[in-house]
């Protein structure tokens, strides 16, 4: 296996050949300052663990296969050549390096006299064109050192997985794939690694490589100089990095010409003449809609790459906690359900949820998110489809006023009922909770359901409760204040 001077050719591995592809300043940083990568928020951590079990789960598709141990890295590399010298047919994490290149391949298959396939293992439901960059450079790396690869395939997650029949993964051919994309390595290399001896690291300017294809770590560090109310937050505004180009960042910037899209043109007016922009006339008539009793109602959800329960499929959102706060004769009564076991929660879920809604009466909901969710559990259980059609026929979703009839400058470009509530009504807040985003709120409850009973679980039940509890007072509040106009 080939050995070079890494001062001549600084180390990469395969995850920070990709980091270059997407930035030059992430690839120098993430090599020489790894300190100042912020550690990935609990969200992005579990999607993580959630990629851990996928490839776990992917090894016992191969039974007879060998385990190489991750580190220290030099050791890996041994056992990996002893593993193929003994003959082994499977090789979990095998690891090589060749030009200062270390690769770990998912599931190596070993075909005898130095043909292999190689076999990357993805929690995703589909390729993705980074995947082929991930096993281009692999490829790469196991040519370097004399094999010839045959196949290179991704292992994937199923979208036709319906637990517990069938299966739960698809091995995709992407060959002809890769095969494309070797061309281009040995100039990313090139540029990498020159980059990579300069001793500061490189200016790159902001542009859509920031969240292409994953939201860099640097993001807040890059973004610094762009004000809270940019070009930035204007709706769906794709000429933004051609005007950025320019230099034109803050909206006082853009000139008076541009007048927008119907989609931005409410806001660009707002932020100009320092008013909302309201519709009495659509805004009372949506209003008009609702019948009392009026039932305000938010779910949260919990997504799991391998599916647990009976009828569910890989990273499906399965309802496990809902809030409702009943407006009545100028009264409100709360009512909350969350499931607290590893048990299938949506049973329950309906059940209880069906309870409290009554036959009459407005659900105001905010999105058509608790309508698909609803959709999902009358598909998987056939016996509610009646009861829940009835409750889809009364929904009525406030996140239209805010797309229609009611635009703010101070809602930065969102209609998400985060960035409408501290403007509308600055007396409640979710920074004052615990679990402050759905992200954060699926992970904690992923939490409680694996702890046993006592004080940290009561307390994690209690902070998802008072969660999903804001959101639908939160609702309430807005529309008492959309009556004011």
């Amino acid at each position: 296996m080939t050995s070079v001077d890494p001062d001549i050719f600084p180390g990469l591995s395969k995850s920070r050949y990709c980091a270059g592809l997407q930035c030059h300043k992430l690839l120098h940083i993430r090599s020489h300052n790894p300190e100042l990568i912020p550690e990935p928020d609990p969200h992005t951590q579990f999607i993580f663990d959630q990629g851990t079990e996928t490839g776990e789960l992917a090894t016992e598709e191969f039974r007879d296969g060998v385990t190489i141990p991750a580190f220290p890295i030099d050791e890996a590399i041994e056992q990996t050549k002893k593993a193929l010298e003994e003959g082994a047919k499977h090789i979990f994490e095998a690891a090589f390096n060749y030009e200062n290149i270390h690769v770990k391949v998912d599931i190596l298959v070993n075909h005898g006299n130095d043909h292999v396939d190689i076999i990357e293992v993805k929690s995703s439901s589909g390729v993705k064109d980074i995947h082929i960059d991930d096993m281009a450079i692999q490829r790469y790396v196991l040519e370097g050192n004399g094999f010839v690869v045959g196949k290179t395939s991704l292992m994937h997650l199923s979208p036709y997985y319906v637990h517990p029949r069938g299966h739960l993964f698809i091995i995709s051919n992407e060959t002809a794939a890769v095969d494309d994309r070797m061309q281009g390595i040995p100039d990313n290399l090139k540029a990498q690694r020159m980059m990579l001896q300069l001793a500061e690291p490189p200016e790159v300017g902001i542009g859509p490589h920031c969240t292409k294809p994953y939201d860099c770590a640097l993001r807040s560090m890059c973004w610094e100089h762009i004000p809270e109310m940019s070009i930035f937050n204007i709706p769906r505004f794709s000429k933004k990095w051609e005007y950025y180009e320019q230099g034109i960042i803050e909206l006082d910037q853009l000139p008076d010409s541009i007048k927008g899209t119907p989609t931005q043109k409410p806001f660009l007016d707002a932020y100009r003449s320092g008013k909302t922009i309201i519709d009495k006339v659509g805004l009372e008539s949506m209003l008009a809609e609702l019948e009392d009793p009026i039932y305000f109602m938010d779910f949260e959800t919990l997504q799991l790459a391998v599916p647990k329960h009976n009828g569910t499929k890989p990273w499906q959102q399965i309802t496990i906690q809902w809030s409702v706060h009943i407006l009545r004769d100028g009264g409100v009564i709360h009512h909350e359900f969350i499931h607290d076991s590893e048990e299938d929660p949506r049973k329950p879920f309906i059940d209880s949820l069906l309870g409290v809604l009554g036959d009459t009466g407005s659900i105001v909901v905010y999105s058509s998110f608790e309508k698909s969710r609803l959709n999902d559990i009358a598909k998987a259980f056939p016996e509610y489809k009646n009861r829940i059609d009835k409750v889809n026929a009364r929904l009525w979703d406030m996140l239209v006023v805010f797309r229609k009839f009611y635009c703010d400058a101070r809602f930065k470009g969102s209609n998400s009922i985060k960035a409408v509530l501290p403007v509308m009504v600055p007396s409640l807040s979710y920074k004052d909770l615990e679990v402050q985003e759905g992200g954060a709120a699926m992970v904690e409850y992923a939490r409680m359901i694996g702890l046993p009973e006592g004080e940290e679980r009561e307390n994690i039940k209690h902070d998802l409760l008072e969660y999903c509890k804001l959101d639908t007072l939160a609702m309430v509040e807005i529309y008492r204040k959309l009556l004011s106009y």
